[in-house]
């Protein structure tokens, strides 16, 4: 304990201080909660409240086929930010062997369609998969030259730079669906 009860802090990470780590000034880490019993129910778990993938149309996504979706985030500080989604209700622990060995191949496809924009350095993956139980994926497509954006705080670039132009984004958009339809799957999203 410090002097007036408090509890210490931990200390910073080293990347603090890496020029890819977009905040600068006074940081402190907070204290870490106590774990919960469990985790917090995600959306499309009882308790969680409704499955928003399952109740979305195929008019709300950039391109489909029979068994994924692809969807456009809202315009963010980055060229391109999509999600990969299954169409039927798994997470990624449900998906059989095929289901995965498609996963791998979505990933390829996806990273050469962000990349066929023009102007992108690296295609970014995540997944995290805390919010919602259908199973997506992150991908960012981190303009070439930024390095700043290096790295896994790219996300948190997207969300602080200014918006990609909306004209901009659609047109990305565009040609991130015709180029998956090229191999399969509707293009949704039209230039």
């Amino acid at each position: 304990m410090s002097p007036a009860g408090e509890t210490p802090s931990l200390p910073l990470p080293e990347f603090v201080e890496w020029s890819i780590f977009p905040f600068e000034g006074e940081l402190r880490v907070r204290q870490p909660k106590p774990l919960y019993p469990t985790d917090r129910p995600r959306s499309g778990e009882p308790g969680g409240g409704p499955c928003h993938a399952c109740a979305a149309g195929d008019d709300e996504y950039i391109w489909v086929d029979k068994r994924w979706r692809v969807s456009a985030a809202r315009p963010s500080g980055v060229p391109v930010q999509v999600f990969l989604e299954t169409r039927e209700h798994l997470d990624m622990d449900d998906l059989d062997d095929e289901m995965a060995g498609e996963l791998g191949q979505m990933i390829v496809r996806l990273d050469r369609a962000i990349q066929a924009v023009g102007g992108i350095g690296r295609v970014h993956v995540a997944r995290w998969g805390d919010g919602g139980s259908h199973f997506h994926m992150w991908l960012y497509g981190r303009p070439r030259g930024a390095g700043q954006m290096l790295g896994f705080c790219l996300p948190m670039w997207a969300e602080i730079l200014p918006p990609t132009p909306e004209d901009l984004w659609q047109a990305n958009m565009a040609v991130v669906a015709a180029e998956l339809a090229e191999v399969s799957g509707t293009a949704i999203a039209r230039p």
